[in-house]
C-alpha cells in the first residue's frame, strides 16, 4: 500500500510540474525515479496488450501494462490537475521569484542527484552533458516557430507536444505557444470542439505511443549516455524558469527593481533539502524493507 501512495505522490508531483510553464512531468519523473518505468508502461500498449484485453484476460493485461504503476500515477496526475493547477498559478503571477527561484534549485538539485544515481560512471559519459544542454537551452530560448493552422497541423502538433511532455526539461505547453497552437488548443477546449480535440488527442496518443518505444530502445542500449543528456536537457531548460524576467528575457538579479535575492537563495536551498532529503528518506526505507 505505501508504494502504491509513494507512486501517487510521484504523480502529483508530476501533474504539478505539468502546470507550470518550462517545466516538463518528465523532468519529475526522471528525478524521482521512475522515467524508465513509466516509458516501459507506456510503451507496453501494443499488439499484445490488445490481444489479452479483447480475449477477456483481465489479470494477464493488467500486469503487461504495469497497472499497478500506470493507475495511481495517473490519479496522482488528475489530482494534481484538479487540486494545484490555481494554487500554483496563482504563485507564479504573484510570487513569481521565489517560485521560480524553487523551481530552479529543484532542477539542478535533481540533476545532480540523477547523475550521482547512475552506477557505472565513466568521464566519456559526462560529455552527453554538452549536447543535452545545448539542446534544451536552444528549445527554451526560442520565441516562435511558423507552423500552419488546420486540422493536419493540429495532428502533429498534438505528437510533438506529447513527445516533448515525456522529454525531461521540455515542457509540452511550452512548445504549444511556439508554434501557435496553444491559443488554438485553449479556444477549443473553451468551445468545445470536439473534433479539433479528438484530431490533437488522436495525434497526441500516436505520438505517445511511437516516441515511448524510441526512447525505451536508447535506454536499455545506452542507459548511462541517455541519462546523462536527458540531465543535460534539464539543466539547459533552467533558461526558462530563471527567476529574473522582463515579460521577454532574463535579466540578472541587480537589474530587477525587485531582486528579492535573499528570498529567491532561501527558495533554491529549500529545493535542495526537499530533493535531497526526500532521497535519503526513500533510500532509508528502501534499506528498512529489505531488512525487515
Amino acid at each position: 500500500m505505501f508504494d502504491k501512495l509513494l507512486i501517487a505522490a510521484k504523480g502529483v508531483a508530476m501533474g504539478a510540474a505539468d502546470v507550470v510553464p518550462g517545466v516538463s512531468g518528465g523532468t519529475i519523473a526522471l528525478m524521482t525515479g521512475i522515467y524508465p518505468r513509466l516509458i516501459n508502461a507506456i510503451a507496453s500498449f501494443d499488439i499484445e496488450c490488445i490481444k489479452l484485453f479483447f480475449s477477456g484476460r483481465f489479470k494477464e493485461f493488467w500486469k503487461h501494462i504495469d497497472g499497478s504503476f500506470l493507475l495511481p500515477l495517473l490519479l496522482g496526475i488528475l489530482t494534481a490537475f484538479a487540486l494545484l493547477a490555481h494554487t500554483i498559478k496563482f504563485a507564479i503571477a504573484n510570487h513569481p521569484i521565489p517560485t521560480w527561484s524553487f523551481f530552479f534549485g529543484l532542477i539542478i538539485a535533481s540533476s545532480i542527484l540523477i547523475i550521482q544515481h547512475i552506477k557505472h560512471k565513466k568521464a566519456a559519459h559526462f560529455l552527453w552533458l554538452i549536447p543535452g544542454i545545448a539542446f534544451g537551452y536552444w528549445i527554451g530560448s526560442m520565441t516562435s516557430i511558423p507552423f500552419p493552422d488546420n486540422n493536419s497541423a493540429v495532428f502533429v502538433a498534438g505528437g510533438i507536444a506529447i513527445c516533448a511532455m515525456i522529454l525531461p526539461g521540455i515542457s509540452g505547453s511550452f512548445i504549444l505557444l511556439l508554434i501557435g497552437m496553444y491559443e488554438t488548443l485553449i479556444n477549443a477546449v473553451a468551445n468545445r470542439n470536439f473534433a479539433i480535440l479528438a484530431i490533437f488527442a488522436t495525434g497526441a496518443v500516436i505520438g505517445l505511443l511511437i516516441f515511448s518505444r524510441v526512447i525505451k530502445l536508447v535506454l536499455a542500449r545506452f542507459y548511462e549516455a541517455s541519462v546523462f543528456f536527458l540531465s543535460g536537457l534539464m539543466l539547459g531548460s533552467l533558461v526558462k524558469v530563471w527567476p529574473w524576467k522582463t515579460e521577454t528575457t532574463n535579466i540578472l538579479p541587480n537589474l530587477h527593481p525587485q531582486p528579492q535575492t535573499t528570498l529567491a537563495i532561501t527558495m533554491m536551498i529549500l529545493a535542495f533539502v526537499i530533493v535531497f532529503g526526500i532521497d535519503y528518506l526513500g533510500r532509508k526505507l528502501s534499506v528498512e524493507k529489505q531488512t525487515e
